[in-house]
């Protein structure tokens, strides 16, 4: 009985290993735009390839495709990790294939002689597997940096170091599963990683439990008005400490960050830059078990984009 389970398995796989080599790419095809930094050759519905930083990120809508396969120009493999929702290859590539069980797609990067600023608004939301980081404004190329010497940069570094001794608490308790803190962990280095571009700036405005008046500290204020004026775009994130969503929180999480979008444009920041997001449980920056930690995910996280 088992020589012919081990025939008809063997077929399968070489079926399946034909039904993969069947995909070609399309002859004489145009190439069609499929991110702000890669167009297409071939089927690349759902795919959304990305420059960011010194690596190539890829977004699947539905899912990779079964034994996805990513080569370079020359034909050699490219390694890649997941991460937060997207496939981060291991080096920038200005061109490659991505070839699976029923297609065959090429990417080319988009030279540009001048920067382009995306302007798709981010729409306001409540899904609650929402991640801060990445969001696709974060893999825009910008030319206008923070100043090394700006205000806002001690206020990130101070709550960064804040987070990272919580987190190093829990790291010394058993109760904390590895996956919980290994999630915090690249959270915060994301984050960390997208300050040190010097094209934006992230910080966070805490909350009392089951309050909504945004009062941020005098010192973030006076770093955070003169940015946030001049931004090209502000994403607001309303967040909780729940690890629950109910309709309490989902009140509290936006209450939270409309009380913010309201404060700034109040202080002369214009609207048609905001954009706004809110989750009611969930997307942490520090411990939910601890209650410090639970002081800092209260909070509006604000994202400033020149």
């Amino acid at each position: 009985m088992k020589l012919p389970l081990l025939l008809l398995m063997t077929v399968f796989v070489l079926l399946a290993g034909c039904a993969r080599n069947t995909a070609q790419l399309p002859l004489n095809e145009t190439p069609v735009k499929v991110s702000y930094d890669y167009q297409a050759i071939g089927d690349a519905s759902g795919i959304r390839p990305f420059l960011y930083g010194k690596n190539t990120l890829i977004k699947f809508d539905k899912g990779a495709p079964a034994l996805m396969s990513i080569k370079d120009e020359a034909g050699a493999t490219v390694n890649y990790r997941y991460q937060a929702g997207y496939y981060i290859l291991d080096r920038q590539l200005a061109q490659f294939t991505l070839s699976g069980t029923d297609r065959l797609v090429q990417f080319t990067q988009i030279q540009r002689k001048s920067v382009e600023v995306q302007q798709t608004p981010i729409a306001e939301t409540d899904d609650e597997n929402l991640s801060m980081l990445p969001d696709e404004s974060l893999l825009i190329n910008h030319t206008q940096k923070i100043a090394a010497n700006d205000p806002i940069y001690s206020v990130m570094q101070e709550q960064l170091l804040e987070q990272r001794k919580l987190l190093a608490i829990a790291g010394d308790n058993p109760r904390y599963t590895g996956k919980e803190l290994f999630n915090l962990n690249e959270r915060l280095d994301m984050i960390e990683y997208a300050i040190s571009q010097r094209n934006r700036a992230i910080v966070h405005v805490y909350f009392p439990f089951n309050n909504t008046v945004f009062k941020p500290e005098q010192q973030l204020l006076n770093a955070l008005l003169p940015l946030a004026r001049n931004a090209s775009r502000i994403n607001l994130y309303g967040r909780t400490d729940s690890k629950i969503s109910d309709e309490g929180n989902k009140i509290i999480a936006n209450g939270r960050v409309d009380a913010a979008k309201d404060f700034l444009v109040k202080q002369g920041v214009s609207s048609d830059v905001i954009r706004t997001s809110s989750v009611a449980s969930g997307d942490f920056i520090a411990p939910a078990d601890m209650e410090e930690g639970r002081k800092l995910n209260r909070r509006v996280t604000i994202e400033i984009i020149l």
